[in-house]
């Protein structure tokens, strides 16, 4: 039983997990605040009021942030993993390549406010300004979703060549660059297929560890 094979299929299996908890406490905290202000008319909120809404909205905020965390130790527990099977075998290592993409892909689209940031702060050249700064977060954003896009289908292509440790990793693989893909454009779809991905790539590294350890 190789030692970077089983840390691999760990770390991944921790990722899953990380990742299906964030989900669930965005679901949760999104819930909390619709069921609160959802079905609430419009009318004139009085001042005893005010401490119970900004009681649910730090609630809100703290769970919201919770989700963030878990969202960035579950992307750097699917990074250590993708090390563990770049070590174990270097066809694997496209999987590595795929979540730097990924990270590129982010660190672009988050840049493309920079200049729009920019502009804001200098309004009175800002007519002067627009149609540039409007190409430049354009070119960022497009940029990053390609960089995104191609992040995923190389960490997808990976997860495709485990089906050698585990037959249902070859779904997951494409299910992942698909879900990625579509939540450019239909956002609910791609979060759909990318939780049932998270839970495939779950199932799938607890029945290989499991099967690795009886062997």
């Amino acid at each position: 039983m190789n030692v970077e094979l089983v840390e691999g299929l760990k770390d991944l299996k921790t990722g899953a997990l990380l990742n299906l908890l964030a989900v669930l406490l965005i679901f949760f905290s999104m819930g909390m605040m619709f069921a609160t202000f959802g079905f609430t008319p419009m009318r004139e909120i009085e001042p005893e009021e005010i401490l119970g809404m900004m009681a649910i909205f730090g609630v809100f905020a703290l769970l919201f942030l919770l989700a963030i965390i878990l969202s960035l130790a579950s992307f750097v527990m699917y990074f250590k993993a993708t090390g563990h099977l770049k070590n174990y075998d270097e066809k694997y290592g496209i999987g590595r390549k795929g979540m730097i993409l990924e990270i590129v892909g982010v660190v672009l689209m988050l840049t493309s406010f920079i200049p729009i940031i920019a502009t804001g702060m200098r309004l009175e050249e800002a007519h002067y300004a627009v149609s540039g700064v409007v190409i430049a977060a354009f070119l960022l954003i497009f940029a990053g979703a390609i960089a995104l896009i191609v992040g995923a289908i190389l960490f997808g292509v990976m997860l495709m060549r485990l089906e050698e440790v585990e037959r249902d990793f070859k779904v997951a693989g494409i299910l992942y660059f698909v879900g990625m893909a579509l939540s450019f454009f239909t956002g609910i779809i791609g979060v759909l297929i990318g939780i049932a991905t998270t839970v495939l790539i779950y199932i799938s590294a607890k029945s290989a560890l499991r099967r690795l350890s009886i062997a």
